[in-house]
């Protein structure tokens, strides 16, 4: 977009011009990835972001269109190409968004210098806290150069991917081998030793070990002994399962080193009545393939590269560490340390309609989940619509299913997803360790979503609106790999995990739809 074209957007009418000084660093913050969501949801939150502009631009709100560009953009050129499953799914929506870059790049470069110009008649009045574009981390001038210059768009954003995908296929494979090695080492422990008749008897130098000469096998009975694949399901032997690893050409190979090897009676504990014979004596069938491999030891295929990740042990925490299960007060707007969010609205009728959506798994003692869905206009999030989901509940846990059925009512509507709201039945008004999980995937698609606990029982408090601190609490929840109920340790900066939200304002003039998706069997 040409320079020209943004004259008009100078005047500082937006809603951050009488706010306090603009930390445009802050406000654009890099996205770390997060393997275990999948590249489909990252998708979705650049899509999100190119809406958010849309909006921007028609109000002519140039600050927050420059930061939700630069979110875009480091999205795409730094969180998304880092994605494990970057290289290998979703081809179309890799193409369709590149393009897309181009353009947004494109309009930061044009947008930068009024950008410049307006920060900085904002925050003339906030010396000590006056920051300039220039500090953002992410310099759309930088993404240019590093896509014009001799390298293309996709060599770039894949060069890293490329070596970030080595390094992990190294890692996986490693932890691959050490996970067989103590499996066979188990089970060795338990198998028996052979007895010393059977070992001269079937031993490379005869019954009389050193002292005579290799006689071969004379029994005329086959010996085997209990062997670590029979001990294994066909899941569990490596390399049983994989293509091409019983290759023709690999089972001639081994057909031709049977024929011509003197010690293959022995090997597979043979009195010579099996001994391959003929040209035409070796088969590609794959059982026999398979057992005939077995038997002679020969090693399988090393286990191809899988994308999956090992679990690893759960650490212990330290008492002292532990963070509190409560939340944390509400953020004052004038702290400066503090991310700033966009305003958000909520219906005071729709907690009460909630509740009654709710109640009759609340008297079960089942937990209710919905999702929270809303508009962005002059710069204020404004939740409209209730969303209950087809779910499965217990009495302390709430898990959606269908969810592509959320998608649908939200692109429908155009509608961005502004967080979740839950009950807790017989409980007290606080996130759990799961809670915590589930608003994890809520906020990494938007800063501002909320999460709303419901308790009906609890004396002191019915209803809170939570989310997680920023960056400590969602730092900690990226990097917690446990599962179910569990401790957490507190964020490093000394911050609550989570907290009261500051940026959400209850407004009795919002109507509120209800979209009930429990109804459509």
């Amino acid at each position: 977009m040409a320079t020209e074209s943004w004259r008009g957007m100078l005047s500082p009418g937006t809603a951050r011009s009488a706010a306090r000084a603009i930390n445009i660093n802050a406000s654009a913050q890099k996205v770390e990835v997060d393997n275990r969501i999948s590249l489909h949801y990252y998708y979705r939150i650049a899509g999100n972001l190119l809406r958010q502009a849309s909006i921007y631009r028609e109000e002519k709100n140039l600050i927050d269109l420059y930061i939700i560009l630069l979110r875009f953009s480091s999205l795409m050129c730094e969180t998304i190409p880092s994605h494990r499953d970057y290289q290998a799914l979703l081809s179309k929506e890799r193409v369709a968004f590149r393009k897309k870059l181009l353009d947004v790049i494109n309009e930061l470069e044009a947008l930068k210098p009024l950008a410049q110009h307006q920060v900085d008649e904002i925050n003339k009045g906030n010396i000590h806290r006056t920051v300039g574009v220039e500090q953002n981390s992410y310099d759309p001038a930088f993404a240019r150069n590093q896509l014009s210059n001799s390298f293309t768009m996709q060599q770039v954003l894949a060069r890293s991917t490329s070596e970030l995908l080595q390094k992990q296929t190294m890692e996986r494979n490693q932890a691959l081998e050490k996970q067989m090695d103590r499996r066979f080492k188990k089970l060795n422990i338990n198998l028996p030793n052979p007895k010393e008749e059977t070992l001269s008897k079937h031993s490379i130098l005869g019954p009389n070990g050193l002292q005579g000469s290799w006689a071969g096998s004379i029994s005329g009975i086959r010996v085997q002994y209990p062997r670590n694949v029979d001990l294994l399901t066909q899941d569990e032997i490596p390399g049983l399962n994989q293509e091409h690893s019983h290759d023709p050409a690999i089972l001639t190979d081994t057909c031709s080193q049977l024929r011509n090897s003197e010690m293959e009676p022995v090997l597979s504990l043979d009195d010579g009545s099996w001994s391959v014979s003929g040209e035409g004596s070796c088969s590609v069938d794959t059982n026999t393939a398979e057992e005939e491999i077995f038997q002679l030891n020969i090693r399988q295929p090393s286990i191809p590269p899988v994308l999956t990740q090992i679990q690893p042990q759960p650490r212990s925490i330290s008492p002292s560490r532990v963070a509190d299960p409560r939340p944390g007060l509400q953020k004052l707007s004038h702290d400066g340390d503090s991310k700033p969010y966009q305003k958000l609205h909520i219906s005071v009728q729709m907690l009460e309609i909630f509740l009654k959506l709710a109640e009759a798994n609340t008297k079960k003692n089942l937990e209710t989940c919905g999702v929270l869905a809303g508009l962005l206009k002059n710069s204020t999030f404004v939740v409209t619509t209730l969303i209950i989901p087809k779910q499965e509940a217990t009495s302390d846990s709430c898990q959606t299913t269908h969810e592509e059925e959320i998608f649908n009512v939200q692109d429908q509507r155009s509608l961005f997803p502004l967080g979740w709201i839950h009950t807790h039945p017989t409980q007290t008004c606080f996130m759990s360790s799961i809670d915590l999980h589930t608003h994890y995937s809520y906020q990494i698609m938007l800063p501002e979503a909320i999460a709303i606990v419901m308790a009906p029982t609890d004396k002191e408090r019915t209803h809170g609106i939570f989310h997680l601190s920023e960056p400590g609490g969602v730092s900690v929840i990226r990097s917690c790999q446990e599962r179910g109920f569990h401790p957490h340790e507190e964020p490093d900066d000394g911050s609550p995990i989570y907290e009261h939200c500051s940026h959400v304002l209850m407004n009795a003039n919002i109507s509120i739809d209800v979209v009930d998706l429990r109804n459509n069997r």
